[in-house]
């Protein structure tokens, strides 16, 4: 008998010549027994499994959220400049065939000298502003107001019923009287020893706080370009992981989905940029032709505070106000401080209500679609979860969040959710086609 390897032939079979059709013995290994990773693919879960890890991964996302809510500023910020470095990226980097490392580097080197230059303008502009004010002709006016608001404050009765405004009135009644000792004694400024001393203290102090306050805000500034240059840089992957996490069949879905959510962001912050310009220039414009001191000054702050919804140019337009009932007119000076501010007062609602119905309608068009009352509440609440960067993003996020759940709703009523439209919901019932899918995700 011959044997090798497990393979049993006897005599018999090797004689006749029937080596070929012995029954072979053979030990066989299975690989998936000493490897588990040649194994068969794991059962699907059921659906309470299912269930379950959903519910987990939002619970999970909300604490991840929640935790870290104190960098949701610096994060938000870093995702606006990805978001407005990324057309020059990706023009750059597909059009004209740049290294993509060029491209990022370029766009953000223009990011840099584009908001050095905003910054020396407005120093600039803020700084000549300023020095156009009649600082002590405004502190004349604003004691003959606060004298006006007391006396007309004493004896106060608003239909039928008196009014007790001694807790206003007694602060602005002592600093009238300080004021008046101040000036009976020469107005002049006296300083002894201690009085040095406290001056250069508190001088220290200060410098001591505001170079801090620079070093954090230069710091802020470099972390949020760094994160905003690995989102620009990771946006490809960032994307095509996303669209791989759709499920099989779902593909139209989602790609019509993400364009409906591009378009509400692209709409939102490039309308508000520009809406807020346009609103802020009007401002100075207008201001300065009337007269009131500062009149740059307040278009910047009309600027800034513009790119809040519906609460900001009314906070905007109180330092114009007061800066008018102050300081008067210099093209009518003999106007009344009170009834020039009035005048002002009037401005404001014309531009404010000309960039609500009619600025934010040509630069925006209808990129959010959420009535005010849901704009209200949205604002207050981002305000108290992220503060003002909360208030500048609560509107879109919004939005988008109406675009999900308006497309869950529709697939659980079984209706066809894009069925007004294409993606980006301009009603034409045509695509943007593969290649500008990624028009705002894809750097």
């Amino acid at each position: 008998m011959a044997s090798a390897q497990g393979v049993e032939i006897t005599d018999a079979q090797e004689t006749n010549g029937e080596a070929a059709d012995v029954e072979v013995v053979e030990e066989v290994t299975h690989p998936e027994e000493t490897d588990p990773r040649l194994g068969p693919p794991s059962p699907p879960w059921s659906p309470q499994t299912k269930i379950a890890v959903a519910v987990g991964l939002v619970v999970f996302a909300a604490l991840v959220f929640w935790f870290s809510r104190a960098a949701l500023p610096i994060l938000a910020m870093a995702g606006i400049v990805a978001f407005l470095v990324a057309p020059m990226v990706r023009g750059l980097h597909r059009r004209f065939h740049w290294p993509r490392w060029l491209a990022l580097a370029l766009g953000y080197v223009v990011v840099l000298i584009v908001s050095l230059s905003l910054i020396a303008i407005l120093a600039v502009g803020i700084t000549q502003s300023l020095a156009g004010i009649d600082i002590v002709g405004m502190e004349d006016n604003l004691r003959g107001v606060a004298q006006w608001f007391v006396d007309e404050s004493d004896g106060l009765v608003i239909f039928g019923i008196g009014v007790d405004m001694t807790e206003i009135t007694e602060p602005i009644k002592t600093w009238l009287a300080d004021e008046a000792v101040s000036g009976a004694n020469g107005g002049g400024i006296k300083i002894d020893a201690d009085a040095l001393q406290g001056l250069l203290g508190g001088a220290f102090n200060s410098i001591r706080t505001v170079t801090g306050l620079l070093t954090a805000m230069v710091m802020s500034a470099l972390i949020t370009m760094m994160i905003a240059i690995y989102l620009n840089a990771d946006s490809a992957k960032f994307y095509q992981w996303l669209h791989r996490t759709v499920p099989p069949g779902y593909e139209r879905d989602g790609a019509m989905l993400s364009d409906r959510i591009s378009g509400v962001w692209r709409g939102y912050i490039y309308g508000q940029l520009i809406n807020s310009l346009i609103t802020g220039v009007m401002v100075f414009i207008v201001l300065a032709l009337v007269g009131v001191q500062g009149a740059f000054l307040m278009g910047v702050i009309m600027m800034l505070f513009n790119m809040i919804p519906t609460f900001g140019p009314i906070i905007a337009a109180f330092p114009g106000v007061i800066a008018a009932l102050v300081g008067g007119s210099t093209r009518w000076p003999d106007m009344n401080n009170f009834v020039f501010a009035l005048i002002v007062a009037g401005i404001y609602v014309v531009v404010v209500q000309a960039q609500a119905n009619v600025i934010a309608p040509k630069v925006m068009g209808r990129a959010v679609r959420l009535s005010p009352v849901v704009i209200m509440i949205s604002l207050i609440v981002g305000f108290n979860v992220a503060g003002l960067i909360g208030s500048l993003l609560a509107v879109p996020v919004v939005a988008s969040i109406k675009e999900i759940v308006s497309y869950l709703y529709a697939k659980v009523v079984d209706r066809e959710p894009f069925a007004n439209g294409n993606g980006n919901g301009n009603g034409n019932g045509k695509g943007n086609g593969n290649g500008d899918r990624d028009a705002t995700v894809v750097a």
